[in-house]
Formats: C-alpha cells, sequence, structure tokens
C-alpha cells in the first residue's frame, strides 16, 4: 500500500523545534514522493500565524476553532477517511494521546509516536508518572521513537511492556538547502565578532543563565564579543529587563524571530546552548554541521550525545554559570575542525528512510 502519513500536531508555533524538525520530515518524504499533510488540533489563536505559513508550504488541516477535544477528534477521523491516511507521526503529548484514538478507531493505521524532551521537565504539565502510563499505553498500538539515545533509555526503563518497539531516530536537520541558506548574507546588520544563541525565549532555553554568565563574563574581559540572541517568546521583556538589570543590554542583542538562522549561526565566533532541558537540541546539530564552534550545559538528554568536551566543543557542568563563563572567556580555544562529521546522521533522507520503515511496521 502506498504510504500516505499525517503529522500530527497540538498546535504550531513560529520557531518551534518540533515543527521544525516535521517540516524537514516533510520535505525529504516530497523528495521521495511520498504523500503527507500535515493536522493541528489548535490552529488558531497564537498558532495561527505559523499555521498559515505551514499551509503555504505544506498540505495542511486544522480542527474546527471551538469545540472540545472530543469535536476535533471527530473532525480528524473524518479527515483520516477521506484522505486515506496510513499512517500518523506525533509528538508533543496532546497529539499522541489524538493517535491513540485514532489507531484505536481504525485498527489498519500505522502509529509512530515521537518523544523530544525528557519526562520531568518544568513546563511538562502531566507528572512524570502520568507520562510513563501514557508511553506504556502507546506501546500497545504503536512504534515510540526518541530523538536521542539517552531519552529512548529513560523510556525503556519506564513502561511495563513493549520495550523492542522503542526507537532512537535523530531528527531530521542536516540538508544541502540548509548549507545554502547559510551562505547568504545576513538579515541583520555587521555584528563584528559575536556569540550566537536561537530559539523560543522561554524558560527551558535558559536565556537568562546565559545573560548571567555573560555579564560575569564580560566583567573579566569587556573585549568579548557582542552576544546576539534570535528568537521570539512570552519571556522577551523580562530577558531584556535582565539584560539592562545586568548592565550588558549595549552588548546584547535580541533580533526577534528570523527565517533564516543558519546566515547568522555560521560565522560566528560560537554557538551557545543553555537550555535547561532538551530532548535532542535540533540547532546545537545544525551549528556543529555548519562547523561553528558549540558551547553547550550538559542538560538531561543530547547534548553529551554530540559533544567530546574539548574535542568538538565545550560541554559546560549542567546549570553552573562559572563554568560557563570560563568557557566563553576561553571561546578562542574551541575546536572549530571536523565538527560536521559528529552529526551525518542527522541528514533529511537517512532519518525520512528509518521513519518510512517504521511507518510500515505492526504496532
Amino acid at each position: 500500500m502506498e504510504s500516505n502519513i499525517l503529522f500530527l500536531h497540538k498546535c504550531f508555533v513560529t520557531g518551534g523545534g518540533i515543527e521544525r524538525v516535521h517540516q524537514n520530515l516533510g520535505s525529504a518524504f516530497f523528495d521521495k514522493s511520498v504523500k503527507h499533510c500535515f493536522y493541528v488540533l489548535n490552529g488558531f489563536g497564537e498558532s495561527h500565524s505559523a499555521f498559515t505559513k505551514l499551509s503555504n508550504d505544506f498540505t495542511a488541516f486544522r480542527a474546527p476553532e471551538s469545540g472540545s477535544f472530543l469535536t476535533k477528534l471527530n473532525n480528524l477521523f473524518c479527515l483520516i477517511k477521506q484522505n486515506r491516511v496510513t499512517s500518523i507521526i506525533s509528538a508533543t503529548e496532546t497529539a499522541n494521546l489524538a493517535a491513540f484514538f485514532c489507531k484505536i478507531r481504525f485498527p489498519t493505521l500505522r502509529v509512530v509516536y515521537t518523544r523530544h524532551c525528557a519526562f520531568d521537565v518544568s513546563d511538562q504539565k502531566l507528572s512524570p508518572w502520568a507520562i510513563k502510563l501514557l508511553y506504556s499505553a502507546y506501546l500497545l498500538n504503536g512504534n515510540v521513537v526518541a530523538v536521542s539515545k539517552a531519552l529512548k533509555q529513560q523510556i525503556h526503563a519506564s513502561v511495563f511492556w513493549g520495550k523492542s518497539k522503542i526507537h532512537f531516530v535523530p531528527n531530521a536537520v542536516i540538508s544541502e538547502k540548509m548549507h545554502a541558506l547559510a551562505n547568504c548574507d545576513s538579515s541583520i546588520e555587521d555584528q563584528g565578532k559575536y556569540f550566537i544563541a536561537v530559539g523560543r525565549l522561554v524558560e527551558q532555553k535558559g536565556f537568562d543563565l546565559l545573560l548571567q554568565a555573560y555579564a560575569n563574563a564580560l566583567n573579566e574581559n569587556k573585549a568579548l564579543p557582542k552576544l546576539v540572541i534570535a528568537g521570539a517568546g512570552e519571556d522577551e521583556q523580562k530577558l531584556k529587563a535582565l539584560a539592562k538589570t545586568l548592565g550588558i543590554s549595549e552588548a546584547v542583542n535580541f533580533i526577534g524571530f528570523v527565517s533564516n538562522p543558519y546566515c547568522l549561526i555560521k560565522p560566528a565566533s560560537a554557538f551557545i546552548l543553555s537550555s535547561r532541558h532538551e530532548g535532542m537540541p535540533t540547532v546545537l546539530v545544525e551549528a556543529m554541521a555548519l562547523e561553528t564552534p558549540v558551547i553547550a550545559f550538559d542538560c538531561p538528554t543530547g547534548p553529551n550525545e554530540l559533544i567530546i568536551n574539548g574535542k568538538n566543543g565545550s560541554l559546560v557542568p549542567y546549570l553552573s554559570l562559572e563554568h560557563l563563563k570560563n568557557a566563553l572567556l576561553d571561546y578562542k580555544q574551541l575546536p572549530s575542525v571536523n565538527l560536521s562529521k559528529t552529526v551525518e546522521h542527522f541528514t533529511y533522507s537517512e532519518v525520512a528512510n528509518n521513519y518510512l520503515s517504521l511507518s510500515k511496521a505492526p504496532g
């Protein structure tokens, strides 16, 4: 049977890592002539602008703006039947749960549930034990993908059965298009030397920690490169206020969301990941693919599968502002050659083949 894959999301936000990864995967499916579409359960409100752009680039649907979860689920059932969807790839727990009910409604449907972050994260609404029960349920009728090896091990240790159906599949990150975009002119005025950090301006990404460590580093060396932060989010004003309080506003440039961060990452003196938690940080993979020196917190799952401290980057003890400060001060010592070899398995085509194999496997 010809594959017809549906990407299922709770919402769709501008600059979201999961959203970007699934669009990358969709592009890879397009190159392989695999039919696919997107469905967003909450495609209005804060998701509206990102969904509009998504629908310009892909076949995309969204649930009615008003209505209960059951109403939206029934709408999804109709779409699956009308479009003869054969497989679902879902992300985040609301979407995973919807996919679970879709599998019950359509027993021949293949479902791949994905997990992109650790169980015990601060912004996870469900408790870790509830998440563990859900993954045990998912394994009754589908395969589960973890985006890092450590996350796979965490899920494996938490579920009661179906351990053989838990798989590590890296995110689809690296493509020829990414490298072409990296060679474009920067969309901002010349920064001179600068550090770059990219991501949503939310607590998870730890930009408040980065600002504090950077301020401490500047106190010891005023000649450090400036800090450019690319991204938008609910903490924007809070972070700008913190930069002002720390007296570093002139050295920090908040440039907002940019559609092409690669042309900013490639020439940077270093890319910095200050996240409190990740699954597998896509932007860190991108920076290494572009041979940009990297500094990253050793946060739960992800960075320590990419960085060997001192060999291909600086892996900083988790949440240590002192060590992050020192890494910034020593940025000239960062390795900057052959970083891309570490992340060769994140290519679109290889990842797409893995998902196609799972989407055809029994649940």
